[in-house]
């Protein structure tokens, strides 16, 4: 943002015949506020410690000031002072205002006095923003609303919309190409920079001394939203924890908040590193729940810098599936079991009993968790058995042994619609198929269920 003085210089000097704003005597419901400067600098005071410890972000080139809000009647002000412009990291690049309160101590005659309580910082991600215009006890006033150039301080982060269609060297963005990823939330990086300045659509964006500006371009999907499989309300315990992507520059580790990613999309994310500076910056990708995982990729290089199982160093399914049908007959009907997708991963959901669902894990860091997604077609017989078919459903590696199923998900039709196995994390290929065995169903009792046609050969090359 312009410095603030610049601001205060443009709103009181107009015109070259402005006059100087001078002091005014400021009122909370008719009443005088006493003090009133007082109030401001006590706030200024409170507010520093904010900054210190980056729960907000510098976004102006002069110190941080407090105004009071106007109430649209005369002198009239709210009773809370706003402190800004700062930036609330992980929002977009507007700046933002924080407040706070005051607390009534007594009224003498015409005049009340107040004292300053806490800064209510917002959340990470969250805009707090004044209505109306700001007045402090000089007489100086600013419009909030106003949107302007802004300067990025220390800790600043902002997570902004990408539509994708312009390319890398139309932004000033360098091409690079690393991926983190679990079975929740999967990031992949394709664009950095560390430019002197960033057009957004707020204004534009430079980096004060002392820090520098970074730009990092990244596609982005939340799993638990786009997968089929945690689309579930009967969770045993609680439901899984979305995974969460942290930035860790020099000194801080900030979140990039889960409302300002889409659920499948890219965004910029914009920040500030020390200058100069000391250390490497890095993406985090933590998966949350008892089962707990911390994953890092250095930016811009890619390097990993964690331990993670080799499963989520590998895609979780290929970018085009072909279906594929195995026949079988079912008692007397003639039916098919059609694979309609696999997923490969460190954690899937599996159903327990009748509706409860729970996240199965790999044993151990060289397995990974194979779904297979079934379909059942043709002429289906009217019962439940998805629950007792799925234990004649096997997966074979290509050594020949059978892998160990470790769940499945099933609802009303006659199969399953996902069987879960551990297979090793650098399996290539895998056969599934349906063996003969006697089941005992509901309305139908108990029924003889068979392959027509062979095992269906699944290549796992992605």
């Amino acid at each position: 943002m312009l410095g603030l003085s610049v601001l205060l210089a443009l709103t009181a000097c107009g015109t070259s015949t402005a006059t100087k704003p001078t002091a005014v005597q400021l009122r909370v419901d008719g009443l005088k506020l006493a003090d009133a400067s007082d109030l401001q600098a006590q706030a200024e005071a409170q507010l520093a410690y904010t900054l210190e410890y980056g729960y907000v972000a510098r976004a102006g080139a002069a110190a941080v000031s407090c105004w009071f809000a106007k109430t649209g009647v005369e002198t009239e002000v709210d009773k809370k002072l706003w402190c800004g412009p700062v930036q609330v990291p992980g929002t977009g690049a507007s700046t933002d205002w924080v407040p706070v309160p005051l607390k009534e101590v007594n009224k003498s005659g015409d005049e009340v006095h107040y004292e300053v309580q806490s800064p209510q910082v917002p959340e990470k991600g969250n805009r707090s923003t004044p209505s109306g215009r700001l007045v402090r006890t000089d007489g100086k006033e600013f419009d909030p609303s106003k949107q302007q150039d802004m300067t990025a301080g220390r800790d600043f982060l902002a997570v902004l919309p990408d539509d994708g269609k312009r390319p890398n060297n139309d932004l000033g963005l360098g091409n690079v190409d690393f991926k983190l990823r679990d079975d929740l939330l999967a990031t992949a990086v394709t664009g950095w920079a560390n430019p002197d300045i960033w057009y957004t659509a707020e204004g534009t964006l430079r980096a004060e001394p002392g820090s520098r500006l970074r730009v990092m371009r990244m596609k982005v999907e939340k799993l638990w939203e786009t997968d089929s499989g945690f689309l579930r309300t009967n969770w045993q315990g609680f439901a899984p924890q979305p995974s969460e992507l942290a930035l860790e520059v020099p000194g801080k580790r900030q979140l990039l908040p889960a409302d300002r990613l889409p659920a499948n999309g890219s965004v910029f994310v914009v920040y500030t590193v020390p200058d100069p500076q000391e250390g490497t910056e890095t993406l985090a990708l933590g998966s949350l729940g008892a089962k707990s995982l911390d994953q890092k990729v250095e930016i811009p290089t890619g390097k990993r810098t964690d331990n993670a199982p080799r499963v989520l160093q590998r895609a979780a399914g290929p970018g085009q599936f072909k279906e594929q049908t195995q026949k079988i007959r079912f008692g007397g009907s003639a039916m098919g079991m059609k694979v309609t997708g696999i997923k490969l991963g460190r954690q899937r959901p599996v159903k327990l009993g009748e509706s409860q669902y729970d996240l199965a894990t790999i044993s151990a860091p060289d397995k990974a968790l194979l779904e297979v997604r079934l379909e059942a077609t043709g002429d289906l017989p009217d019962t439940a058995g998805g629950n007792v078919t799925k234990d004649l459903i096997t997966v074979q590696l290509p050594d020949g042994s059978t892998a160990r199923q470790v769940g499945a998900r099933y609802d009303g039709g006659p199969l399953p619609f996902a069987i879960v196995v551990e297979v090793p994390a650098d399996t290539r290929s895998v056969s599934v198929g349906l063996n003969e065995g006697t089941v005992d169903l509901p309305r139908l009792g108990r029924q003889l269920i068979s392959p027509v046609d062979s095992r269906m050969t699944l290549a796992l090359e992605f």
